[in-house]
C-alpha cells in the first residue's frame, strides 16, 4: 500500500520528488559552477535541472544518491517513467525490435565473422536476439529484474551486473541507458577496460540539443543527466575512446573504438545549450493547450505500435 500511495503521489503535478539528493559536483569534469535550466519536469513535477558552467553536461541537481536511485528503479520506474508494468508491453516490443535491427545493421559490417558482443542496459533482450539470430555471442547487463527475467525467458544470456574480469568484446553498445547513470563516466571507463583492442563501443543517449519542445518537457527524475554530441564525445575522450571514423555520427548516436583523445572541456558550451532550450513557463502551456497535439500524436504512435503486426 504504502509503494503504490508513492507511485500515485509521483503523478501529483508542481510537488517535490520524494527524494533528498546531495549537491554533487559534475560527473564529467568535476566543476561545482552550473547554469539553471529548469524548475520541473514533464510531469510538471518539481525538479531541479542544471547544466555544468564547465563542460555543459546536463544534470539533475541535487542528484539522487545510490540508494534513493536504486530504490526508485526497484520499484517505481517501469509504472512512472514508462507507464508500463513488469512486462514489456506490445508497444514497447515493437519499438524496441525494430531499433535492434537498426543496431545490429549498423554494427555488422565493423564485426569478426561469430563476434563477442555485449549489451550493457540490455532491457526485454530484443538487440540480444537479433544478434543471436545472426550468430553473435551475446551477453547482456540488466539491472531490472522484471525485463532481464523476460529475456531469459527467451534463452538469452543476462547477468545484473557486468562480470568481473568480462570480455573482451568485439563490440559493446548501450541504448539510451546513460542518461540514468549517476556515474556515467565511471561506467564507460569499465565498458572500454572491456572492449577488444580493434573492438567498437555503439552509444545512444537522448539529444539535448535545441528543440522547440517546453525545457521541462524533456526532462523526468529517470534522467540524471543529458547530452549532446560534443559532451558524449568528451565522455569517450575520458574513457580512451575516439570517434569511429568508419561510422558517420547521428547527433547523440555514436560509434567509438579506443584511440588517443584530448580531454578539453568547453566552458562557452554551457550558454549555448541553455540557449536551446525553450524555457515556456508550465501553467502558460497548460492554459494554453500547448501539451494538447503533442499528446495525440504520443497517443498516436501508441496505439499504432500496440495494434502493429509482429
Amino acid at each position: 500500500m504504502q509503494a503504490s500511495w508513492r507511485l500515485l503521489r509521483g503523478f501529483v503535478p508542481f510537488t517535490p520528488y520524494d527524494y533528498a539528493g546531495r549537491h554533487e559536483a559534475c560527473a564529467l569534469c568535476g566543476s561545482r559552477e552550473s547554469l539553471p535550466l529548469s524548475r520541473h519536469d514533464r510531469r510538471l513535477k518539481r525538479l531541479t535541472t542544471v547544466v555544468c558552467a564547465g563542460c555543459g553536461l546536463v544534470r539533475t541537481d541535487p542528484m539522487p544518491t545510490e540508494s534513493e536511485l536504486a530504490e526508485y528503479y526497484r520499484h517505481h520506474y517501469r509504472a512512472d517513467y514508462q507507464l508500463v508494468g513488469t512486462k514489456p508491453p506490445r508497444r514497447h516490443l515493437k519499438r524496441t525490435r525494430d531499433e535492434a535491427v537498426r543496431r545490429a545493421d549498423l554494427l555488422a559490417p565493423l564485426l569478426p565473422p561469430g563476434p563477442r558482443v555485449l549489451d550493457y542496459g540490455s532491457g526485454s533482450g530484443e538487440f540480444l536476439a537479433e544478434g543471436a539470430r545472426r550468430g553473435w555471442r551475446v551477453e547482456g547487463v540488466e539491472p531490472g529484474e522484471a525485463y532481464a527475467t523476460h529475456a531469459q525467458g527467451l534463452g538469452l544470456t543476462v547477468h545484473p551486473a557486468l562480470p568481473e574480469g568480462a570480455g573482451p568484446f568485439d563490440a559493446i553498445t548501450s541504448h539510451h541507458v546513460f542518461e540514468h547513470l549517476r556515474d556515467p563516466a565511471a561506467v564507460l571507463e569499465t565498458l572500454a577496460a572491456a572492449l577488444a583492442p580493434e573492438g567498437v563501443l555503439y552509444l545512444s543517449v537522448p539529444d539535448m540539443g535545441p528543440s522547440q519542445r517546453p525545457a521541462f518537457d524533456r526532462l523526468h527524475f529517470a534522467h540524471v543527466h543529458g547530452f549532446v554530441p560534443a559532451t558524449l564525445d568528451l565522455l569517450a575522450a575520458r574513457a580512451g575512446l575516439v570517434l569511429d571514423p568508419r561510422v558517420p555520427r547521428a547527433g547523440t548516436t555514436a560509434v567509438y573504438r579506443k584511440g588517443d583523445a584530448a580531454f578539453r572541456p568547453d566552458p562557452t558550451l554551457a550558454a549555448r545549450i541553455r540557449a536551446g532550450f525553450n524555457m515556456v513557463d508550465p501553467v502558460r502551456h497548460i492554459v494554453t493547450f500547448g501539451w494538447l497535439a503533442p499528446s495525440l500524436r504520443r497517443w498516436k504512435r501508441d496505439i499504432r505500435d500496440s495494434f502493429a503486426r509482429r
